[in-house]
């Protein structure tokens, strides 16, 4: 049935629209399900009227008894859609799946009692193959010495033992089965047996192979330089894919052998060297096909070639024309015999990219070789080996033959009627289930499809704010906007002299300290050094402007929530919801409502970094001592006189510790915020996650560190001085 959309409408009149369409929905689930357990059961009989043979009866069998198990998982539909209390229940009712599950019951009962001979056989042939060719390859395998042929028994002991284990079902019954599952496991002990013995040969080969791969390596290795003309590079290039095409096949025998990293390492450098030669020959004729113009002036021809000299480092100009840079005729002659060569060498014909895809697959071989399983046949401490998949195959037979779902479906047709016959109670019990069981073993939630269409009328109603009101709100910040820019823009056109002079001097000023102040300049002198001086003033920008509004705001609503219980129990947990939520959930209503740059960043580092000063400045207002409280009331002092001669003073200690987390948590938000168009020290480091930059990682991440240790050390400072001289006055 189809569910027409939720219409666009007011997000009030939307929701219950919106549970009673996703309610709607559900009950389409459920009554397709119902329906399409019907239809399948009726399936299954009809299949079980068209079997032939006893395999396919238990097929058939396997099939319905994972129907069975469906429906006891929904159980609760079942019950839902049981008896006349719900009116759907006339549309499809559990009843008639139950009535269904009993006619293939019935049928598949009637239909095993009449194949049940062929069963006999069926069993009895397949038994004595599996017997027979067990036999058969222990006795190719106690006969094998050689490392080849214990690959051919691998190949033909695998495919058996799978078939053993998928054909459990058919042959556990017969009375000799026991006796072939510990065969299974004498063969597989065996085989590692046989492993191990010849362990050493294979080790034997595989060296030898990566000993001529590595011949045929150091071989063209010797040709790289002589390569003057296309059709060497050609041929080269040619020997050089088709001998990495050769070690790449061979990864699955040679990825456990430590060796084979020497032969990675020695053929990505071949395919350095040769890349690196064939790029100086194409460079070198485009310089020479330059310089030949300039052979009727040896003067302009000789300031040229130095000039390409310090420029580039091409071997052609290097080891051939700047000897005769001294020289002008001869340096005339070298130019023109250079370029005639090119020019028959065809050299500037040669595709750079079609070299650069060979070399790039040459440089992938390490990564080719870690992807690849290994195929080592010794047994000790290798994974996946030859004798682990045939050990783990032979646990598998193990496995089906011990199994209580093979005890189950698969012995013999007596056990399986009794099994099958059991289906339309099982179906029964589902229907019938307790309601207390169902409470206990379900979660209470809400439905997904209810959840849904309830997100997509927050979703549209929110969108509709957005394209309604946010160019006002965009107006109402761009004051702010105005004047981060100003700020920074201040701050850019400052010398960098006169501003590390200026962090100096507020380093002094607030900590009085030599060594705050000479430490501050020098860390901020490091930032620059390391050419991060815009980014670093675009981060102070950012976090200076956000720690004054986090003050701004954070110490008035601190000292209102240390007069006001009321106003504390209402703030806490908005300060605990902006601490907790993580802050790309609230990245989103901020980017939708003004789109992305600074004003957005702004504000998510303030609801990032405003909940320590809000908490402290309470804090420390509600520990000041109650005897100086006393005694300022004695000497008759107003509320504004008490606040700010004797409750901020004393709890200068709380506020400057929540000015420095507020300055701390501004500063984690930076890489954060620049995932919203903030520029800044956070910028290259988000760069450097997406591309797996380490170097600019850790530069720009320890620029912020610095930061924070230059803000951290002169907030402290300063608020320890100024708790001294304010506790002097008070007291």
């Amino acid at each position: 049935m189809a569910i027409r959309p939720i219409p666009k409408t007011d997000v009030l009149e939307c929701l219950p629209r919106a549970s009673e369409i996703a309610n709607l929905r559900i009950v389409n689930k459920d009554l397709d399900f119902i329906q399409r357990m019907i239809t399948r059961s009726d399936d299954l009989t009809m299949q079980v009227a068209e079997a032939t043979e006893y395999s396919q009866l238990v097929q058939v069998a396997e099939r319905a008894r994972i129907l069975v198990e469906r429906a006891g998982e929904k159980a609760g539909t079942l019950k839902e859609f049981t008896g006349d209390s719900n009116p759907l229940a006339k549309v499809s009712n559990s009843e008639e799946l139950l009535a269904s599950v009993e006619t293939l019951s019935s049928a598949l009962t009637s239909k095993m009692e009449v194949l049940s001979a062929n069963y006999e056989a069926t069993s009895t042939t397949a038994f004595e193959h599996f017997s027979s060719t067990v036999d058969s390859l222990q006795q190719t395998l106690n006969s094998s010495q050689s490392y080849p042929e214990l690959l051919n028994s691998f190949g033909a002991i695998k495919p058996l033992l799978d078939d053993i284990a998928d054909q459990m079902p058919l042959i556990k019954a017969q009375e000799g089965a026991a006796d072939l599952v510990e065969r299974v496991n004498h063969l597989s002990a065996s085989f590692s047996d046989k492993a191990e013995l010849v362990s050493s040969e294979f080790r034997e080969s595989v060296l030898s192979q990566i000993d001529s791969f590595n011949v045929q390596v150091d071989v063209l290795m010797t040709k790289v330089d002589q390569l003057s003309t296309a059709e060497q590079v050609t041929t080269h290039f040619e020997q050089l894919k088709a001998l990495g095409d050769d070690i790449g096949a061979k990864g699955k025998e040679f990825n456990t052998f430590d060796e084979v990293q020497v032969l990675i390492q020695n053929i990505n450098e071949l395919g350095i060297a040769s890349h690196t030669k064939v790029i100086d020959l194409i460079d070198g004729s485009k310089i020479v096909a330059k310089l030949a113009s300039l052979t009727n002036n040896p003067e302009a021809l000789a300031h040229a070639v130095n000039e390409v000299s310090h420029r580039t480092e091409i071997g052609v100009v290097e080891n051939q024309l700047m000897p005769l840079i001294d020289n002008g005729s001869l340096l005339v002659d070298k130019v023109q015999q250079l370029s005639a060569q090119f020019v028959s060498s065809n050299v500037a014909e040669l595709s750079e990219r079609a070299l650069r895809m060979i070399d790039t697959k040459i440089g992938r071989l390490e990564v080719r070789f870690k992807s690849e399983m290994p195929y080592n046949i010794n047994p000790e401490g290798v994974n996946f080996s030859l004798s682990d998949r045939i050990e783990k195959s032979a646990e598998e037979v193990g496995e089906q033959f011990h199994s209580s779902a093979a005890e189950a479906m698969s012995s013999d047709p007596a056990t399986m009627i009794e099994f099958i016959g059991a289906f339309p109670e099982r179906v029964q019990n589902a229907m019938e289930i307790s309601d207390i069981y169902l409470l206990f073993n379900h979660a209470v939630s809400f439905s997904s499809d209810i959840m849904m269409n309830s997100r997509g009328c927050v979703d549209s109603a929110f969108r509709d704010f957005t394209r309604e009101f946010g160019g006002f709100i965009e107006w109402m910040f761009e004051p702010l906007l105005v004047f981060l820019d100003s700020f920074e823009a201040l701050m850019l056109a400052t010398p960098w002299p006169i501003f590390l002079l200026i962090v100096g001097a507020l380093a002094w000023a607030g900590s009085r300290s030599i060594m705050v102040s000479v430490s501050s300049m020098l860390g901020i002198f490091a930032i620059g050094v390391f050419g991060m001086w815009a980014p670093m003033l675009s981060t102070v920008t950012l976090v200076t402007t956000a720690t004054l509004m986090c003050l701004a705001i954070g110490i008035p609503m601190g000292v209102w929530m240390s007069k006001s219980n009321r106003a504390q129990s209402v703030i806490t947990p908005i300060l605990d919801i902006m601490q907790t939520i993580p802050s790309f959930v609230y990245l989103i209503p901020v980017v939708m409502l003004l789109g992305i740059g600074k004003v957005p960043g702004l504000i998510a580092v303030c609801i990032y970094a405003m909940p320590p000063i809000v908490r402290l400045t309470n804090l420390g207002i509600r520990l000041v001592d109650k005897e100086a409280l006393e005694a300022a009331d004695a000497f008759g002092a107003s509320y504004k006189q008490r606040l700010f001669s004797v409750q901020i003073p004393l709890a200068l200690p709380n506020i400057f510790a929540g000015v420095n987390q507020t300055i701390m948590m501004a500063l984690a938000m930076v890489v954060i915020a620049s995932m919203i168009g903030v520029a800044g020290l956070g910028l290259p480091v988000l760069q450097a996650v997406q591309n797996q930059y380490l170097s600019m990682g850790m530069l720009n991440g320890l620029a912020i560190v610095a930061l924070a240790i230059v803000f951290d050390r002169v907030s402290q400072s300063f608020g320890t001085r100024i708790q001294k001289h304010r506790s002097g006055d008070v007291l």
